[in-house]
Parts: structure tokens; C-alpha cells; sequence
């Protein structure tokens, strides 16, 4: 499951001349509604659906940076503690003002599973399984955002935030082996 720099480097260049068809497929959203099925959401619902996602990716990668055990996997999960704490100080910044979401169903199940899985090789699985599906959902609110009438703040951050959770799948699917 380790990978060096040459290793991430060679990926993404492989990953930016991929014929167009290739990348779209790669890079379409899989999890949740599609985003072009979110156009007649409402633009502070999107931005609080974000909120919402990146929380859980939040809590997900707080539980990683305890209990992942490979060394790639604990800093994947400290990058993204500190990505979403950065995503949510600019949509504070933004005007958003969202109380801290209260997770129940799936999510709430999904994050008990986290928090009372032991360590080691089955966890770090598990919980790039659980971010994978998180960025793509991350992956469809913010292009939901950017192709929506959004306000400049809202797609200014998703643009940002949209090229950050790509790479991020890809350096998942690196760390789970799958290239």
C-alpha cells in the first residue's frame, strides 16, 4: 500500500493525458444524486449539503489519524482533517453559518464502525472505502455548485475544493491499489 513520489507523480501525469472519454468516466460521480440531477436544488441547500459531507469526512479522517496504520493512510487522513477544517473556515468566511450536522442512518452507522474497528490493514481498507465514497459525494455537490447559479463565493470554494477531491480520488485509488 506504500507508493513513493515518483510513484504519485508518474499516476497523475498518467492520469492528465488520458483521452478525454477516459477521464470523464474516471472522474464521474458515483456516489449519491448526480449533479445533473441537483440543478433544481437550491444553492444555500447545496452549500449546506457540502457542509454536511465535508463534516462527515471531517470525522471520518479524525478517526483515521487515530487508527490508521500505515504510514500513507495516517498522512492522507491528517491532510484531510486539515482540508475540511480549511473547507469550513471559507464557507464561514462565505457567509455560511451552518449549525454542526447530526449524523443518523448509514452515516451514523458507518462512523460507529470506524470508531469500534481495531487497527491495522482491515481498518486503513475500510477507511479509504469510507473516504472514497465520501469524495465522491464531495465530488457532486461542488460540480452540482459550479454548473448551478450558486453565489461567486459558493463556486469560487467549489472550484477550489472540486480539483483538490479529484486528486484525492486518485491517491485513494492508489493507496487501495487500484491503478
Amino acid at each position: 500500500m506504500s507508493f513513493d513520489r515518483r510513484t504519485l507523480a508518474l499516476a497523475l501525469t498518467g492520469a492528465a493525458i488520458l483521452p478525454a472519454a477516459a477521464m470523464a468516466q474516471q472522474a464521474a460521480p458515483r456516489a449519491n444524486t448526480p449533479p445533473q440531477n441537483m440543478s433544481g436544488v437550491a444553492p444555500d441547500q447545496l452549500a449546506m449539503r457540502t457542509h454536511e459531507a465535508g463534516t462527515f469526512s471531517l470525522m471520518t479522517a479524525r478517526v483515521g489519524v487515530e487508527k490508521a496504520t500505515n504510514a500513507d493512510v495516517k498522512r492522507f487522513a491528517q491532510f484531510e482533517v486539515q482540508e475540511q477544517e480549511g473547507v469550513a473556515q471559507a464557507m464561514r468566511l462565505a457567509g455560511h453559518n451552518f449549525p454542526e450536522p447530526r449524523f443518523e442512518g448509514e452515516k451514523a452507522q458507518i462512523l460507529q464502525r470506524l470508531r469500534g474497528a481495531g487497527s491495522g490493514n482491515e481498518f486503513d481498507m475500510m477507511f479509504l472505502q469510507v473516504q472514497e465514497q465520501g469524495h465522491q459525494e464531495l465530488l457532486n455537490l461542488t460540480t452540482a455548485i459550479m454548473q448551478g447559479n450558486a453565489p461567486a463565493p459558493d463556486k469560487i470554494m467549489a472550484t477550489l475544493a472540486n480539483g483538490q477531491i479529484k486528486e484525492h480520488l486518485i491517491l485513494i485509488g492508489l493507496m487501495r491499489g487500484q491503478r
